[in-house]
């Protein structure tokens, strides 16, 4: 039985051999057609190989071994559209855009209906501020696979860095029904009712993304910003509470400075207080810090933060307009009206229409009995609306603050 099986093992290897002898003898031209069709096959088969091995690579970040591999890929099958595609973009990973460009095209001229082809050439003209260019190889990305919501998100995107706003809203709006549940979206369209100054419109949006997203702890950031500018102080403050309870958030500078406005501007002020002081700890070398904190003092009647907000930016060299103000009404609260009228004068000197400079000048003459000079300066004051009380003060009715 073991010989049998040896002998028929021998047979087909004669046989094969012998098959390949009669090829090399006379092959007919059907023959080499199929004998290169054959070749081309077993070429684009192991092509696939290669492209498996560099996507591999590719992902896992080995771009040297990617770029080998892909490389390989297309010499072994220079049709394949997917193997100058990832070949490009191993090359766009290495920063050679002009090679993967030359990629992309090269896979375009294959298959003009390759949709990645088009969106990778795409960023890559945006990498280079062509952005026109890139709109419009975003654009056809979209068109020939709609159901890819990058290919449309970068369409708009672009369309946005352009300026073209209402177009790109237009498209947006036409695909919200097929990506309804995509919190992406919504959030892109929140950001551009943002830069549309549609801030009612914005905020919908990004309430509708953040209940898709409800773990996106940036989103909701970006939503407590819009609802800040909406003077939606409660919505803010709902939205940091958020992030504190249910995300455990340490409150960047410029969240803590939206709790601290939005306290102050409901009347929580000694919550308020307590959050300009824990901002002005946490960030004591940020000079804007310091003069919101005192612009807040002064409008609370807090004479001992605002000091302490008027001597840190004194120390720090800070010599504008605010850190004089801060200084004048410390000066003035404390009593010492010639001070605070001598400081109040170098301010002046820089800014002379200054209605609220000239308001305090006006108080401060009042209260020296200098009916004449507190009468020419409260002119100059009221040549402009003046938001805080301190113009109200120079009337002897009410106030305390700017």
């Amino acid at each position: 039985m073991k010989g049998l099986k040896m002998f028929k093992a021998t047979v087909v290897v004669l046989a094969s051999f012998s098959m390949v002898l009669l090829s090399g003898c006379g092959v007919s031209k059907r023959g080499k057609e199929m004998r290169t069709q054959a070749y081309s096959r077993m070429d684009e088969v192991n092509a696939g190989m290669l492209h498996e091995q560099a996507t591999t690579a590719f992902e896992t970040g080995q771009l040297d071994k990617a770029m080998n591999l892909a490389d390989q890929a297309v010499v072994r099958y220079p049709k394949g559209t997917d193997h100058h595609v990832l070949r490009g973009r191993v090359l766009m990973e290495l920063d050679r855009l002009a090679e993967a460009n030359r990629s992309f095209e090269q896979a375009i001229e294959l298959n003009e209906d390759h949709a990645e082809a088009h969106y990778f050439c795409g960023i890559v003209y945006e990498r280079l501020s062509r952005d026109e260019i890139a709109s419009d190889l975003f654009h056809k990305a979209s068109q020939l696979d709609p159901d890819k919501l990058q290919f449309l998100m970068a369409s708009v995107e672009s369309l946005i860095a352009q300026g073209e706003f209402e177009e790109a809203e237009r498209k947006l709006i036409e695909r919200f029904d097929d990506f309804e549940h995509n919190a992406s979206l919504h959030h892109l369209h929140g950001q551009l009712m943002v830069m549309r100054g549609r801030h009612d419109e914005a905020s919908r949006s990004y309430e509708m993304a953040s209940l898709l997203a409800p773990d996106d702890v940036h989103l909701l950031e970006e939503w407590v910003r819009v609802r800040h500018r909406l003077e939606d102080h409660a919505g803010a403050l709902g939205g940091i509470e958020e992030l504190q309870t249910l995300h455990d958030q340490n409150l960047g500078k410029d969240m803590l400075l939206i709790k601290g406005r939005g306290l102050s501007a409901l009347g929580r002020d000694n919550e308020a207080r307590s959050t300009y002081q824990d901002i002005a700890m946490a960030h004591g070398d940020d000079m804007e810090v310091w003069e919101e904190f005192g612009l807040f003092a002064w409008e609370l009647g807090d004479w001992r933060s605002l000091q302490r907000c008027a001597n840190r930016l004194n120390a720090a060299g800070v010599d504008n307009l605010n850190t004089r103000l801060f200084l004048a009404v410390c000066a003035r609260e404390s009593g010492d009206l010639e001070k605070a009228r001598k400081v109040l004068s170098g301010a002046l000197e820089a800014h002379p229409e200054h209605p609220i400079a000239n308001a305090l000048l006006a108080s401060i003459h009042m209260r020296r009995g200098e009916n004449v000079e507190a009468a020419k300066a409260w002119k100059v004051a009221v040549k402009s609306d003046l938001d805080g009380s301190d113009g109200v003060q120079v009337t002897g009715i009410l106030g305390n603050g700017p």
